[in-house]
């Protein structure tokens, strides 16, 4: 593998953006990719040049000369099918064929219900049709690095929230359905319960993730969770961003059915696509990194902080409201 410095970004969307700032700060300028057809899943304000990620000779030539490769999916759930595989396996070929080492952003879709903490060890046993997606895809990867075809390693997170971070397009159950109304001074909505821990990861800390796994020699061939903050609830999360902005957050958690979900489903299709995701925001969910904490070390944003970060720039692009 080839180790002259020049990256490359697949996908143009918040944590794209944030990579791609993250390399500038240790004087790597990575080129960035919009790859997934539609503008509408780049960064707001980002200026991107396209591709088409299912192309493999296309994506191939993009990587020339490439010494990493890191691709970074999202997309409206509804679109998870027809768009990531032909991504990942684009992605795949283009890096062996280039000599490029590939880190891929993966989810912890992958492990389904499990009780207590996520480690990289629990099991890709996922009975949702995304997670079974996601574990597919994961497979296909690891198979690729074992029979020596591919250098590379998946660094795997739980939803993301920060800066452009919207709901849903971007990765995140945390985004303007939430900080908009705060900010607003108005009840904010919360599907599930809203006491139970739950796991988010900030988009600037993933993006150091990412770029540790990609200069690390000895991250290659594995699977890491990327460090983030320790879970806190829905409710804990909202009242410290509302003291960012001087409100007092007003949260109403609603325990809608995944039958209900999926008859509104009927008449928006993503919106059915939640309901077998639910057991997410009914239990507690705690993902550990202390895998990668041994190996290299990890500081991650305190909430407070990357919530001051997220709600400025909420604040500078009101057209986003919902």
């Amino acid at each position: 593998m080839r180790d002259d410095g020049r990256q490359v970004i697949l996908g143009a969307g918040p944590l794209g953006v944030s990579l791609q700032a993250q390399l500038r700060t240790v004087g790597i300028d990575a080129d960035l990719w919009s790859i997934m057809g539609d503008r509408a899943y780049d960064m707001p304000d980002s200026e991107p040049r396209a591709v088409d990620g299912a192309d493999a000779a296309a994506v191939a030539a993009v990587c020339a000369d490439a010494s990493v490769v890191y691709l970074l999916l999202n997309a409206h759930y509804v679109d998870w099918y027809a768009l990531f595989p032909a991504r990942l396996v684009a992605a795949v070929g283009a890096a062996a064929a280039v000599g490029a080492r590939l880190i891929y952003h993966d989810s912890v879709y992958v492990y389904g219900q499990v009780d207590g903490e996520l480690t990289e060890e629990s099991g890709a046993t996922a009975a949702t049709r995304k997670g079974r997606l996601r574990a597919e895809m994961s497979a296909t990867f690891m198979t690729a690095l074992r029979e020596g075809r591919l250098e590379g390693a998946i660094g795997r997170t739980a939803d993301l929230y920060g800066p452009g971070a919207l709901n849903s397009a971007f990765g995140s159950t945390f985004g303007q359905r939430h900080f908009y109304p705060l900010m607003d001074g108005r009840t904010v909505n919360v599907i599930g319960n809203s006491d139970v821990p739950h796991a988010y990861a900030f988009i600037d800390d993933v993006a150091r993730g990412l770029a540790v796994l990609g200069r690390e020699p000895d991250a290659l061939g594995r699977i890491w969770h990327l460090p983030a903050a320790p879970a806190r609830s829905h409710r804990e999360l909202l009242v410290t961003a509302g003291k960012h902005v001087g409100v007092e957050a007003k949260v109403r958690a609603s325990r809608i059915s995944g039958g209900v979900i999926r008859f509104l489903g009927l008449f928006q299709p993503d919106t059915a696509e939640v309901a077998e995701m639910l057991y997410l925001f009914e239990r507690p969910l705690h993902v550990s990194h202390e895998r990668f904490e041994d190996a290299f070390g990890a500081s991650p944003t305190p909430h407070e902080d990357a919530l001051a970060l997220t709600l400025d720039w909420y604040r500078e692009h009101p057209r986003y409201r919902i």
